[in-house]
């Protein structure tokens, strides 16, 4: 058995060892956070070079969110435990892990996008009043993380004003903790259509901006 592969074993078992030591306190967040960055990372990496299938594009998406999940889970339940007793603290917490991750890798995704759509700024086309996009699971991907990172985020502080408002009745109070789920939804929706917007000036502003007139397109069909 060769020196390096040696050193290579020593080095995972090292890092094992350290990732189990950690579970039990705050640094698991740490090791979570790494891990979705680094499968962000290779997703973004290999959606610009067009590697990304059906397939590997779902397992992606799927690998964040389970790691997201365990983010909000541990970061909430330290915050209930170790600072306050009180709902509010692990709700927050909770909140956090499951969005922050998510949100941080729609911006991540968003730098590979633009990057991708300005080495192929054909899968971009303005038709008319329409915006055709190509096919893209990249675009997939962050269009998911989006909608997922703001909406757990609204039902997350919807669970925080809950625990606020605590035993008190009425209709306006008890309306109060639907408020961040319906702001959550109109976020979606407008950073959606920024999203776009904000590709469309990047091609725009380069040159490469492919548009197309409804009425030459009919005439070339003819």
């Amino acid at each position: 058995m060769s020196r390096n592969s040696t050193n290579g074993k020593k080095i995972r078992r090292r890092i094992w060892s350290m990732a189990i030591e950690t579970w039990d306190n705050l640094n698991i967040v740490i090791w979570l956070c790494f891990g979705i960055l680094l499968t962000v990372l290779t997703y973004g990496v290999r959606g610009y070079n067009g590697k990304v299938r059906k397939l590997g594009a779902a397992g992606y998406t799927m690998f964040v969110g389970a790691l997201s999940i365990l983010n909000g889970a541990t970061l909430g339940q330290y915050m209930y435990d170790e600072k306050v007793k009180y709902d509010v603290w692990g709700s927050l917490g909770t909140a956090l892990g499951l969005s922050v991750p998510l949100l941080v890798s729609v911006l991540i995704l968003l730098i590979f996008y633009r990057y991708r759509v300005v080495k192929h700024p054909e899968e971009v086309v303005v038709k008319g009043k329409d915006l055709i996009v190509s096919r893209s699971y990249l675009l997939s991907g962050l269009s998911t993380f989006l909608w997922g990172g703001l909406l757990l985020g609204g039902v997350g502080i919807a669970y925080v004003v809950m625990a606020l408002v605590g035993d008190r009745e009425g209709f306006l109070i008890a309306s109060t903790v639907l408020i961040p789920i319906a702001v959550s939804f109109w976020l979606i929706a407008k950073y959606r259509k920024w999203i776009f917007k904000y590709i469309v000036w990047v091609l725009r502003r380069k040159g490469l901006l492919q548009v197309e007139d409804e009425k030459s397109s009919s005439e070339k069909e003819i």
